[in-house]
This record gives C-alpha cells, structure tokens and sequence, in this order.
C-alpha cells in the first residue's frame, strides 16, 4: 500500500509541473487585454495571409512547369460553351 500511496503522489506532483510548464497568466487589465487580443488576430491574419500567399506561388511555379495548358484550356472553353445559351435568358 505504501508504494502505491509513492506513485500517486509523484504522478501527482508530475501533473502539477506539467500544469505549470502550460499555464499561461493573462493580464489583469481589460485594455491590455484587448490590445494583446487585437494584435495577436492580426498577427494571425498577416500569418495565414503570407503562407496562403506562398503555398500559392510555388504550386503555381510547379503547375507552369507541367504542361497543363491544352487540358485545362479545352476544359475551360468547354464550360465557356455550356454557359454560353444560359446567360442571357
């Protein structure tokens, strides 16, 4: 019984530490609050925005490098022709 009672209070004591490690204080005050809240959703959206951005340019760099134009071209001229009779109904 006793060292079980050992192991609980280290696995215990464990939990605390990893409670901590992961505890982040917020700041008291509303403004700074709102100010940290404001900055870090438009670090956020500059961040998505920038690698959205990239991700983009280099699949848009290995695209051009395959030839995709006649397939992609047919396709679009295609969907051009379907839509074409509707529009102007």
């Amino acid at each position: 019984m006793d060292v079980q009672e050992d192991e609980r209070t280290i696995v215990a004591e464990d939990k605390e530490k990893i409670v901590e490690k992961y505890y982040i204080e917020t700041p008291g005050s509303f403004k700074r609050r709102f100010i940290l809240g404001i900055v870090g959703g438009l670090g956020w959206g500059l961040g998505i925005t920038l690698g959205t951005a990239l991700v983009i340019v280099i699949l848009a760099f290995f695209v051009s490098k395959i030839d995709f134009v006649p397939i992609l071209g047919q396709f679009l001229a295609d969907v051009v022709k379907a839509s074409q009779p509707n529009l102007f109904k």
